[in-house]
């Protein structure tokens, strides 16, 4: 079977301690009998090695910090999330609001410490939150890097966690500007209401820069691709079917169903839909 393997970094793979070449975003592959229990180990600069057993069981069980893709020929592993090397405690920013204190530190990987008067919490942050400013509101804790916002209740649970590229308080919840990941740079803008202990999404609107290009400017090639990502992110695709497909608009997201990511292939007529299984 052929298996494909992609890093969220460069690292050096090592197939039963043999090394098999630098791998990146740009798949690389093997034939590889999952009977014969090959070790393949992903071994970052800077951060720990992650290695598994490349067996039956690895269509259906993705070793820690890995993603698992089936493809019509193979396996896809994508290696993403690597923990640093450097166990030593660093605090990142720390901020109190009555009997609530809040810490961000790493120690490993990038944690969050809430500590009240009845309880004391911890959760993992990604890396990014080591540069980040605390901040309250009610009973709510936000946590902003420069890319990444993070929201959690006093109680320790954790109510959001997106990319942003602005956000600001208001009374009674707060607004967000969320980039999305699809070729025509759209922006939703979204406002959150704190309710009760949690956040209830109030709107989300998709906006596209006024630079950006119309439909009609967008290159044959890509029309396809815009298209389900269009589906993808909830926004108006009716501008890119067809007069006989705007009579069916309303059945083609139950007919292509839940999917995560859009890809493009060879045949620029043809995109993958990334479905999740498990």
């Amino acid at each position: 079977m052929k298996i494909y393997f992609l890093s969220s970094q460069s690292c050096a793979l090592t197939l039963n301690d043999l090394y098999f070449g630098i791998t990146d975003c740009f798949e690389r592959f093997a034939e590889i009998n999952l009977r014969d229990r090959i070790f393949a180990r992903f071994t970052p600069q800077g951060a720990l090695p992650i290695g598994f057993f490349i067996t039956e069981e690895l269509p259906f069980s993705p070793p820690e910090g890995c993603e698992i893709y089936l493809l019509k020929d193979g396996i896809a592993v994508y290696a993403r999330d690597f923990q640093p090397a450097d166990f030593s405690l660093k605090v990142h920013a720390q901020a109190r609001e009555k009997d609530c204190l809040v810490t961000v530190f790493s120690q490993g990987a990038t944690q969050v410490s809430i500590e009240t008067k009845e309880n004391f919490f911890i959760s993992t942050l990604p890396h990014s939150f080591c540069d980040c400013e605390i901040t309250f509101q009610d009973n709510f804790i936000f946590i902003k890097s420069p890319n990444e916002l993070t929201v959690y209740a006093t109680n320790g649970k954790r109510l959001f966690l997106e990319r942003v590229t602005a956000f600001t308080l208001r009374e009674n919840g707060f607004n967000a500007t969320l980039p999305l990941s699809d070729a025509l740079s759209r922006v939703a803008e979204c406002s959150w209401n704190f309710y009760g202990e949690n956040l209830q999404r109030e709107s989300f609107v998709i906006k596209q820069p006024s630079n950006d290009k119309t439909p009609t400017q967008i290159r044959k090639e890509l029309l396809p691709y815009v298209f389900f990502e269009s589906v993808l992110i909830g926004a108006d695709f009716s501008e890119f079917l067809s007069e006989d497909l705007k009579e069916k608009q309303d059945n083609l997201r139950a007919f292509l169903g839940e999917f995560v990511s859009v890809i493009l292939t060879e045949d620029y007529k043809t995109c993958g839909l990334v479905k999740k299984k498990a």
